[in-house]
């Protein structure tokens, strides 16, 4: 017979060590001056400070 699966069981899977938001952000085009909405998937390592993360990416991004 099989063994059965709790939902414990499901949760306990191990690897998972960050969060994952989902980032939305405006820019500002050089070329026709409009604005274009940027979205992504950003994985923030366990630990780090989520806010400060966050606007860590968008500036590197924005370069």
């Amino acid at each position: 017979m099989a063994k059965t699966q709790t939902f414990g069981d499901k949760t306990k899977k191990k690897g998972a060590d960050f969060k994952v938001a989902k980032l939305v952000y405006s820019v500002k085009s050089e070329k026709t001056n409009a604005w274009k909405f940027m979205e992504k998937n950003v994985r923030i390592p366990s630990g780090e400070n989520e806010q400060k993360f966050l606007s860590d990416f968008i500036s590197r991004e924005t370069r």
